[in-house]
């Protein structure tokens, strides 16, 4: 999948624009609070109806008032899809092909985006959340079923939890079946993902790294070497007493150690970074070995922590992906690039440069 054209108004500093990219690369300069981390958020919202900066798009418009809009056409090689996200009042409107979408998940299936920046790093910094959310965008886009047996869990999970509040033992353990389930299928989707996920990622790091290779641990969210069902059965009087669900897929984390250690301990921020750079471009290619559609790669600042050698691999092996691509700089000899569109942003004006 590749943007053709967008237009943006209202987002942030950027003036009201609209640009034709390449469906290959495109590479967009300027000084630091130009706008150029802008327009990737705007690329974003278009993609998901959402930012990667803020959880809430009132802060991405302008002076916090002006009504938002982003509007663009992707192609997929067979037709071109019209989208369109706009933010007025307190309403959120997403369009597909002339209709209201009827979920976001619509539009995040048909143009799917990945972001690769320094905020990338918290998947090794942060807590298991992070690292879920990770593993559920990429068992999203693989695995079809995937998004039905979420929505059950967190059904059951929710209706548990609240039967564990009001201290109603008996529905709590009705609601079992369901939760044990759902959640049981939750867990064979994802150890699948970081199966298929491992072999691209290591040998990734493998050409970028000088110290000893990274390895994934999934974890369940409960102790391996017990049923989802026996565990539930075991903590009842616990959850009861708490007030909540402990153990389950909600708990569940990707683990990354390198060396007996966790990798954030072990490894310098510069490594931390290729590190996490080669889960993102193995996520990218795990989606697009399914048949859908090609992530749209948003980079912003690359230069940062990396050095030359490591920029001009991590470059090669974007571009290599075969997907379109958007990277950002102060300037454009810090990114090794050749053959792709140039634009450049000032004072919150983007250009094409030619």
């Amino acid at each position: 999948m590749a943007i053709a054209r967008m237009s943006l108004s209202g987002v942030r500093n950027l003036r009201d624009a609209a640009a034709e990219f390449d469906d290959d690369c495109n590479v967009i300069t300027g000084a630091n609070g130009a706008g150029k981390t802008s327009v990737l958020e705007a690329i974003h919202i278009l993609a998901r109806a959402r930012s990667f900066r803020s959880s809430r798009l009132d802060r991405v418009r302008r002076d916090g008032t002006a009504p938002l809009m982003v509007t663009g056409e992707a192609e997929d090689g067979v037709r071109i899809h019209r989208l369109g996200v706009g933010r007025d009042g307190d309403r959120t409107r997403v369009r597909i092909d002339g209709e209201d979408a009827g979920n976001l998940s619509a539009l995040a299936r048909l143009l799917p985006v990945q972001v690769i920046n320094t905020e990338s790093q918290r998947l090794l910094l942060d807590g298991p959340d992070v690292r879920r959310s990770f593993i559920n965008w990429t068992v999203f886009h693989v695995e079809p079923e995937y998004h039905e047996a979420w929505q059950r869990y967190q059904r059951a999970l929710k209706q548990r939890n609240a039967a564990l509040r009001s201290e109603q033992a008996r529905l709590a353990v009705a609601l079992e079946p369901e939760l044990v389930a759902a959640g049981e299928k939750l867990d064979r989707l994802r150890r699948r993902i970081v199966e298929a996920l491992e072999p691209p990622a290591l040998a990734y790091m493998r050409s970028w790294l000088d110290c000893p290779l990274p390895e994934l641990r999934f974890r369940s969210g409960w102790a391996q070497d017990e049923a989802l069902e026996s565990v539930l059965k075991r903590q009842r009087e616990t959850d009861l007493s708490m007030g909540y669900t402990l153990s389950g897929p909600h708990r569940a984390d990707l683990q990354v150690r390198c060396g007996g250690m966790e990798a954030r301990y072990r490894l310098s921020r510069g490594q931390q970074k290729v590190v996490v750079i080669a889960l993102l471009l193995a996520q990218a290619e795990l989606i697009a070995g399914q048949a859908g559609p090609r992530p749209v790669l948003l980079v912003d600042d690359l230069p940062a922590e990396l050095d030359p050698d490591h920029r001009s691999a991590v470059v090669t092996a974007i571009r290599a992906t075969g997907g379109q691509c958007f990277l950002t700089a102060i300037e454009s000899d810090a990114l090794p690039v050749t053959s792709c569109s140039s634009f450049h942003v000032e004072q919150g004006t983007l250009r094409k440069v030619i």
